[in-house]
Order: structure tokens, then C-alpha cells, then sequence
């Protein structure tokens, strides 16, 4: 069935599109055999696709690199943001750490602590400041005048809030008790014996590092220290 030029150009964009009906077809391709202006007219429409394909790869190809750059640089701005953040947080705990548990200590002052014997045998001491963070207290036997007896060792710390932001709390007592005996095991039994220690004296002593002394370090420094009770 032959067909006119107008017809055959009608149908050949059904045809590129493989849309057309068999009987379509079959005209459409016994015409071209024969019309070259027809063929050139189908060879155009392949070469617009083809241009139209490529136009829309390189685009989608842009738009998948545009893509990728935004999610990288997403990632990257929420990276950045959490370790800012977790700075921050870090820099703030530091911060506060360093506020409420940096110790400074207190140096003694007359009247800053005293010590009193209690009913039961062990000794008060009393905090007379306006507020102190911690305190700490080491007890041992030195060699006074050639006789060896029991001392305490104590002294206190300041933080930089109970230093300089803690207010001072109307009617409170500072006290702590210092045990007058121990604890000892000689091992003939399963049982602790109590042991009277005879604490005969009690010093200040301006130390942040009492913990960390030997007991060699703590004697050859303890003129540093203030008698404050002595039995």
C-alpha cells in the first residue's frame, strides 16, 4: 500500500515511537524505501532524540553532582555543629569542674580551726571559717625530744565557688571527729581488736599534697605545721 509523503510524515513520529499499528508500519517503511526526503525527515527525528537524550544525561549527570556536593556539605555543616557543641559542652563541664573541684588550700589563720577531747574519747575539730570545700586529715607517730608519740596532721581546702561565690550559711558547724583509737588484727583470731592510739597532739598543716607525702617528707616538713591542740 503505497501512501502519500504528507501521510508517511504524519506517521513517522508513531513510528520512531514504535506506537503505530502493523499496517503503519509496514506502509511507512515501503515508502522510505523509495523517498529519500521522507528518510532524511525520520534521520532528523533520531538525531533530535539522540541530542535531546544527551542535553537531558548531561543535565541529570549536573543535577546528581549537585546533589552530591549539597549532601557533602550537609554532612560536613552537621559534623561541624555537633563538635562545636560537644566543644562547648566540653569546655563548660571543664569550665565547671574546674570552678567546684580545683582545691586551693586554706591557709591557717589563728582561731581557723580548734580541737576539743569529746565524751567519748575522740577528738572534735571545728571549722571556723565561712565555708570550705574538703578535708583531710594524717595521722602517725613521730620522735619528739626523743620520745616517739601519736600525731594528727589536718588541713583544708578551698574551691574557687567556696572561695569567692559560696555565701556563708547562718548557725552551721564545721566539724569532724579524728578516732582516738584503730582497728588491729594480730591475727590469733578472727576478730578485730580495738587499740587505744593516744593522739597526743593535733597540727595544721598549709598542704594540698598530704596524701602524696612519705612519712620522711611529712616529718622533715613538719615545721610548716601549727600546734593547735596538744593533750
Amino acid at each position: 500500500m503505497k501512501i502519500s509523503c504528507e501521510i508517511t510524515k504524519d506517521l513517522i513520529p508513531l513510528y520512531h515511537d514504535e506506537v503505530c499499528s502493523n499496517q503503519s508500519r509496514i506502509a511507512v517503511e515501503e515508502h522510505l524505501q523509495e523517498c529519500d526526503d521522507c528518510k532524511k525527515y525520520l534521520d532528523s527525528i533520531d538525531s533530535d532524540f539522540i541530542q535531546v537524550n544527551t542535553v537531558k544525561l548531561a543535565e541529570q549527570s549536573k543535577s546528581n553532582v549537585l546533589k552530591g556536593i549539597k549532601k557533602k556539605l550537609f554532612r560536613k555543616n552537621v559534623m561541624i555543629s555537633a563538635i562545636s557543641v560537644i566543644c562547648a559542652f566540653a569546655v563548660l563541664f571543664g569550665g565547671l569542674l574546674f570552678v567546684f573541684h580545683y582545691q586551693l588550700p586554706i591557709s591557717y589563720e589563728k582561731g581557723l580551726v580548734s580541737v576539743k577531747m569529746g565524751d567519748n574519747g575522740m577528738l572534735d575539730v571545728y571549722f571556723k571559717g565561712n565555708d570550705y570545700y574538703c578535708s583531710y586529715e594524717w595521722t602517725t607517730t613521730i620522735e619528739k625530744d626523743g620520745i616517739k608519740q601519736n600525731v594528727a596532721y589536718i588541713y583544708y581546702t578551698d574551691s574557687i565557688w567556696t572561695k569567692y561565690f559560696s555565701k556563708p550559711k547562718k548557725d552551721r558547724e564545721y566539724k569532724y571527729s579524728i578516732n582516738n583509737n584503730y582497728w588491729f588484727n594480730d591475727g590469733s583470731s578472727k576478730d578485730d581488736i580495738e587499740v587505744k592510739r593516744e593522739i597526743s597532739a593535733v597540727y595544721y598543716l598549709d598542704y594540698s599534697d598530704i596524701p602524696k607525702l612519705s612519712k620522711e617528707d611529712l616529718i622533715k616538713n613538719s615545721s610548716k605545721a601549727v600546734l593547735i591542740w596538744e593533750k
